[in-house]
């Protein structure tokens, strides 16, 4: 018998059943996926796929720091921000 050994892994309950409804359609054990991804893993030297945040996530975190950005340069340059401009106008 091969020399085996057992890994142990907490994850959230409903990932697990989405996905364990995934592998049975293709034909595959919780264990049959982890086993392949390993494989994957060793054939690769490193993880079988890009990890990168969605384009949505970068899309909102750029315009965040622009916008800091924006307001930094016009607390430096004295501006007055949205309420205190509405105050002066009488809105």
């Amino acid at each position: 018998m091969a020399n085996t050994t057992t890994v142990h892994t907490r994850m959230d309950a409903a990932l697990k059943e989405n996905v364990d409804v995934i592998l049975a359609q293709l034909g595959l054990t919780s264990s049959d996926a982890i086993k392949l991804f390993y494989k994957q893993i060793e054939l690769n030297g490193g993880l079988p796929f890009e990890l990168k945040l969605p384009d949505k996530v970068l899309a909102e975190k750029k315009l965040m720091e622009e916008l800091m950005l924006g307001e930094k340069s016009g607390e430096e340059q004295g501006w007055l921000d949205l309420n205190e401009s509405k105050a002066r106008l009488g809105l």
